[in-house]
């Protein structure tokens, strides 16, 4: 009920509407915006590395947020959030692998929807650091609202901070306050211009040796644009949907994982 409330408060908020119709300018006709093929790094488990043992767990955490969706009359994998598409299992597994070997403590995502990654990042850090998820429900869609989180469950402030609201408005003020950060997830809205924002946002608050991980970066130029202006080293990672996605140009759509070195501070 308490999120609820928060949902229809944020929905009524001028300032996101301010900040939905800046991003509409900057995106209208933007040639960036356009799909972008990518050649996979077939052995991108291996490179970041994704033991046996990561992708049983895994496996299991998956089938378990499916039943609980499925329970709830969910139905879970692509499009099932509307046209969105939930965490497949290969994007949870590089989560997963990476919070263990940064050892992370401090994580923040953008788009939230059922909550599968979200699920999959506070049974990583299992209690000893914090998730800030930031996310703005579609509001032409209020039925879909009762969905949003609905397979992470009960979790502590401690642990989990929800934040509704557009990264556009929320970013700016979070990333500050809590950088250095260990990791930043991007599954938020797939435009260009928003992508770019984001990661420009949080390379500057990801600490040295910290990791970014971007969703559907086939969708436009960002991430291919991005990578030429940072010194990283990036990985090309085939998503493996429950279901074929039949929009993307490999049935399965693409996600990138960007490292940060060491010894650099931007």
């Amino acid at each position: 009920m308490r999120v609820m409330s928060s949902v229809h408060q944020i929905l009524q908020d001028p300032v996101e509407a301010y900040h939905k119709a800046v991003s509409q300018w900057h995106e209208r006709d933007d040639p960036g915006d356009t799909p972008c093929e990518y050649i996979i790094d077939e052995n991108w488990r291996q490179r970041i590395g994704v033991s046996s043992a990561d992708r049983e767990r895994t496996d299991r955490e998956c089938r378990w947020i499916e039943a609980t969706l499925a329970a709830k009359g969910i139905r879970p994998g692509p499009e099932s959030y509307l046209f969105w598409n939930d965490g497949d299992p290969a994007f949870l597994q590089a989560i997963w692998c990476l919070i263990q070997r940064l050892n992370a403590a401090k994580v923040v995502e953008t788009g939230v929807a059922h909550g599968v990654t979200t699920r999959i990042i506070l049974e990583a850090l299992n209690g000893r650091g914090h998730l800030w998820s930031v996310d703005l429900p579609p509001v032409w869609a209020p039925e879909v609202h009762r969905e949003i989180g609905a397979a992470v469950g009960d979790r502590s402030v401690d642990q989990w901070s929800l934040i509704f609201g557009s990264s556009r408005r929320r970013l700016p003020r979070l990333l500050p306050r809590i950088a250095p950060i260990d990791l930043f997830i991007h599954d938020s809205h797939h435009s260009r211009y928003n992508m770019l924002f984001e990661m420009k946002m949080a390379w500057t608050a990801l600490r040295p040796g910290g990791a970014m991980i971007v969703d559907d970066i086939d969708l436009n130029q960002a991430f291919a644009e991005f990578t030429q202006s940072v010194c990283c080293e990036r990985l090309i990672c085939e998503a493996e949907p429950i279901r074929a996605d039949e929009r993307r140009f490999n049935g399965k759509g693409v996600f990138g994982i960007l490292l940060k070195p060491d010894d650099l501070e931007a």
